[in-house]
């Protein structure tokens, strides 16, 4: 049986994705609900940012870097969600660097949440957290 704050972190999450689906703000693809995704386009990337204490974050700037390719920028919606569409199938996930900036805050980490599979995944989840400027 899980402990509370399990199932209290299972339902914000549900409810988070809830958010990311209904919305339809800020897609650096496209409008939510669209399915624009060509599979030769390689995996989309999507995520949220959050601050340390869990809260998502508006208006992030999120960076997805390619060593040799220009720089794609997305900016979060009202949940804290970005995405950012697939590079090409010749470019595996290990080679894109996401980064997230926000006036007030630093990077402090960012953690892949897609699991590693023995086929390309078409969407790789990495969440952003930010630390406030002047929090301890």
């Amino acid at each position: 049986m899980k402990s509370p704050a399990a199932r209290a972190n299972l339902g914000a999450t549900l409810f988070a994705y809830l958010l990311l689906a209904l919305s339809s703000a800020a897609w650096a693809g496209g409008e939510a609900g669209e399915d624009d995704h060509n599979h030769d386009d390689g995996p989309n990337y999507f995520g949220f940012v959050k601050d340390t204490s869990g809260k998502t974050i508006r208006d992030a700037k999120v960076t997805a870097d390619i060593k040799g390719r220009p720089s794609i920028v997305a900016r979060t919606n009202a949940a804290g969600a970005y995405r950012i569409p697939g590079f090409g199938k010749d470019i595996a996930p290990a080679n894109v660097a996401i980064s997230c900036a926000k006036e007030g805050y630093k990077q402090a980490k960012t953690l892949l949440k897609t699991r590693p599979s023995k086929t390309p995944p078409t969407a790789v989840e990495i969440e952003c957290t930010m630390q406030r400027l002047g929090a301890k």
